[in-house]
């Protein structure tokens, strides 16, 4: 009994460019809205008196590391300078590219520019709900 070879699995470059686009996608929405900040009257109420933590926990969370006192001060500094939209527009734009959310960099910063509490909570919970 001779030994009977077995047909190769290949793989054509159309596949792999097929399997990129249906991991990628399109851009989606985030997936709660802007103005669903009450939806959590917790998170709401520590992100209005205290932004810091908020903040704090999002990017740690996002960085997968346990920065969150040294993020905190970093947007409580950035908030008594009045450039807390530069800090916080950039970090969206962060958590943007990761999760393949729409929007832009001018929006980013507008929308930490106008409600940053809003803001914060919509990334938070977009982080720690995902």
């Amino acid at each position: 009994m001779a030994y009977q070879g077995t047909p190769q699995m290949t793989t054509t470059s159309a596949q792999i460019v097929q399997e990129k686009t249906d991991v990628q996608g399109q851009p989606r929405q985030w997936k709660f809205g802007l103005c669903d900040c009450f939806s959590d009257c917790g998170l709401c109420l520590i992100t209005w008196f205290v932004p810091c933590v908020t903040y704090g926990q999002t990017k740690s969370k996002l960085n997968n590391d346990n920065s969150c006192f040294g993020n905190g001060c970093l947007y409580t500094c950035s908030l008594y300078l009045g450039v807390n939209w530069i800090v916080g527009g950039m970090t969206r734009g962060d958590i943007r590219a990761r999760h393949n959310i729409e929007g832009s960099c001018l929006g980013d910063y507008c929308t930490h520019c106008w409600c940053y509490p809003c803001a914060l909570i919509q990334e938070h919970r977009e982080i720690h709900e995902a």
